[in-house]
């Protein structure tokens, strides 16, 4: 178990995929994703045990530490060994914890998993362009722009442009001061 003081990120189990499929069905958080909508309990069943067992891929379940409550998910996506690398992704999924921080704190928490126990390189997310919370919080994070990548993807009935972002080990190390 990943954790920070408030919340607690946990591997993504069977019993998860309601909150899962719940949050995804949802337009206001939906809006800023890139999903085929409407899921299915039926489909997220398969979809995660296929997951599960795909080692290039760390799917997690965000947990408020004080009731066990999930409130969203992350994870690592193409975990990349060889070239030392993943893709980082991350929602909440409650909306009333929408702005109290939790993305901040689910962003630390991948990251140090990331560059301290995987022993990666680089972390890179793509977001949409006009997603300027999600741009702000891997800002704070210490990411920057690599790329704008335009017109990238057919996402809610419109070609979107999406950005690529990436923090590096030595940038998270000098910037926490490991």
């Amino acid at each position: 178990m990943l954790k920070s003081d408030r919340i607690y990120l946990r591997l993504m189990e069977e019993r998860d995929i309601p909150f899962k499929v719940r949050w995804i069905n949802d337009s206001d958080v939906n809006a800023t994703l890139n999903f085929d909508y409407p899921i299915s309990e039926i489909g997220t069943r398969n979809w995660l045990n296929k997951a599960a067992a795909n080692s290039s891929r760390k799917d997690f379940i965000v947990c408020l530490r004080e009731n066990d409550r999930p409130i969203g998910y992350g994870g690592l996506l193409d975990i990349d060994i060889k070239n030392s690398k993943a893709e980082s992704y991350m929602g909440i999924g409650e909306t009333d914890c929408w702005g109290k921080g939790y993305a901040r704190e689910i962003r630390t928490i991948i990251l140090e998993y990331a560059f301290m126990q995987l022993g990666l390189n680089k972390v890179y997310s793509y977001v949409w362009e006009e997603n300027k919370k999600m741009i702000k919080v891997n800002e704070r994070a210490g990411f920057k722009v690599d790329g704008k990548l335009r017109e990238d993807v057919f996402s809610h009935g419109e070609y979107r442009s999406r950005l690529i972002m990436s923090i590096l080990k030595s940038e998270y190390m000098k910037k926490n001061n490991i």
